[in-house]
This record gives C-alpha cells, structure tokens and sequence, in this order.
C-alpha cells in the first residue's frame, strides 16, 4: 500500500508532460503500455543466453510504469473519467501482468511450476482487490504486493538474476533469483488477500448497517481534541448512528440520563492523559447510563499502555466499565508519528465501532 501511494508523487513528476500531451486519448497509452510489457516477456525468455535483456526489461518495465502513470494524468485532465475507463485501465494491466510472469516462467531461469504459483498468486491479489466492486464498495489497494510492489520486486531481482548470470553474485540454495521472486510471490500474495479481504470485510458490514439498521436509541457523542484527529473519528462514529456530536467544550450541562449511549470521543496524552477539556468534564457528577470510548493516539508501543490507562481513568471517575473500547492511530504533531492518519480505513474503524456498540445496547 505504501508503495502504491508513490505513483500520486510521481504524477506530479509528470504532470507538465501529460498537460502538453492532451491531444492523445488516455486509452492508447494504456494499451501501448500492455505491447511494453509484451516485449519484456521475451526478455525474461531469452535472458539466460543475453543477460544484457534483463536491463532491458528494467528500462521497459519502468516506460510501461510512466505510460500508465501519464494516461491516468491524462485522463484527469480532460475530464474524461468515465466507467468505461476502469475497464480499459485495469484489464490491459492484467494482460501485461501475464506477460511478465509468462516470460518468467518459461525462462529457464525459473522451474514451471513456480513460475504457475506465482502466477495464481498475482491473480487471487488483482481478483480480491477488485472483487468489492462488485457489491459497490471501494476498489482495495492493500499490500503488501500490489501492482506497484510487484513491478519493483521484479525489477530488483532482474537486477539480482543479471549479477548471478554474469558471475558477479551467487545463487541462494542453489535456487534461481527469478525463483526466489515466485516464492515471494506466492507468500506476500496470500497476506495482501488477506489483507484486502480483511478491509473488503469491513466495507461489507458499513453497507450491511446502512440497509439494516433501525435507530431507536438516543445516543449522544462528547468529544474532546487537540490536533482535530479525535473530532474526525468522532464525527465518522456519529455518521454511523445518525446522532448528536458536541465538543465537551460546548456542554451546557451534565445531565446525560435521556441517553441510552454516551460514547466519549478523546485522546489520550501519556502523562496528561487527555486534554483538560475532557479532564473537567470527568470531575463532574454525570447521570450516564451506558458509555463507550472512542480514544485516539500517535505514539507507537506507548499508545498501548496509555490507552490502558485512559480507560481506567474513565472507569474510576464514572465508577462504571465502558461497553466497548476502541484505540485508533492518529497523527502525533511532535513525534511525527503516523502521518496521514486518521486515514479512510481508521475512519471506518471509527464509524464500525459505533455500529456495533450501538448493537450491543439493543
């Protein structure tokens, strides 16, 4: 996934050229892209006699990332955003992912069978990825092998199999680099299926909740924040129950009885604990029947102990356990940790947790 989001630089890169190459229809790069690819698979068939092909195949396979990157640039430019282009973009991709792995495979630098596994493997990961549009979710990009993952991996041990071949490195177990790169395949692919199952899991139980759900219970969600992490898990969990959202800052009293929920929206701070906001608001005598934690934090290993601690803090100053908990990543301003987070994923963790909190109290 990490890997993945470098193209979104990279467009930037190449913004100026694809700005001066509007004229061209985005589709014919994406297919002159897939004839690239074609030619790189007889550089992998033919390397064991000229090992100069696989630089070759380097230099091919990163003008068939440039094309795929600049039709997408492209295509963005003109306004020419069209369902039609999700099949033309991702089906000629599929056909050069065949072509790489084809010319693997039938190289004698990589036993057939491998050469079948790795194949199998990249399609389940491009099969998974794709498979949530089809009940209208996102489409999943998890790694840790996706498209861009996979181009760089086989870049690298091309490079690695030309150093073998020409006699400056040896093998590994007396297998071939290019088999090696099958058995990463196969492993990597099964935990991004994993992986993409795992979130496509989750996008199935927020449409489930949306065709289902039957609010009936008042609920109420007091947050407090610091950087403005905590307010945006805190308002994907009031989306999810369609309920009242209000800064601690802004409570005019303590009466909380009418509420069959109050989930409490804060970060925990370490030694602090959470904001002052929230601090003064747990002083207070509160009427709460049933509450849940929705917690945030940005430092790494101590987020665990910390959390521990902001739940017994809660626990003690409304003398009564919260019905579920959850802690999710946020971006620390001065560690520097967990950049970009809350991202879209912790953000449907948020929204998850409450419908499920929600479906405990029933």
């Amino acid at each position: 996934m990490a890997l993945y989001l470098l193209k979104y630089p990279y467009r930037k890169i190449l913004l100026p050229i694809a700005k001066k190459m509007t004229w061209c229809n985005p589709d014919i790069l994406g297919y002159l892209a897939t004839l690239v690819a074609f030619g790189t698979m007889f550089c992998y068939i033919y390397a064991q006699d000229k090992p100069i092909l696989l630089i070759i195949s380097i230099v091919l396979t990163l003008f068939r990332m440039t094309l795929n990157t600049i039709d997408g640039v492209i295509a963005i430019e003109r306004g020419n955003l069209r369902l039609k282009g999700e099949i033309v973009n991702a089906l000629p991709d599929r056909y050069s992912d065949i072509f790489i792995l084809i010319g693997i495979a039938m190289s004698p630098l990589c036993t057939p069978l491998l050469g079948i596994l790795g194949m199998a493997s990249m399609f389940l990961v491009s099969y998974t990825g794709m498979l949530s549009k089809a009940i209208g979710a996102n489409w999943q990009h998890h790694g840790p092998l996706g498209k861009v993952e996979r181009l760089i991996f086989v870049m690298v041990f091309s490079i690695l199999e030309y150093l073998a071949l020409t006699g400056k490195i040896g093998t590994i177990y007396s297998l071939n680099y290019f088999e090696w790169l099958m058995i990463l395949f196969v492993v990597l692919g099964q935990v991004t299926v994993y992986n993409r199952l795992k979130a496509q899991l989750k996008e199935c139980a927020k449409l489930d909740w949306l065709k289902y759900r039957n609010l009936d219970k008042r609920v109420i969600i007091i947050y407090d924040t610091v950087s403005g992490n905590t307010k945006k898990a805190a308002e994907a969990a009031a989306e999810a129950l369609s309920c009242e959202i209000v800064s601690v800052n802004d409570m005019q009293n303590s009466d909380l009885s009418a509420y069959d929920l109050v989930i409490l929206a804060v970060p925990h701070l370490g030694r602090k604990i959470m904001p002052a906001g929230m601090l003064e608001f747990l002083t207070k005598e509160h009427n709460i029947q049933k509450y849940a934690l929705l917690m945030t934090s940005g430092l790494p290993v101590k987020r665990i102990f910390s959390n521990i601690k902001c739940i017994e803090y809660f626990e003690d100053k409304l003398n009564k356990k919260p019905v579920s908990t959850i802690n999710i990543k946020g971006y620390h301003s001065i560690a520097k940790t967990y950049k970009n987070r809350p991202n879209e994923q912790d953000l449907l963790d948020a929204y998850l947790f409450a419908a499920k909190t929600y479906e405990r109290i029933k």
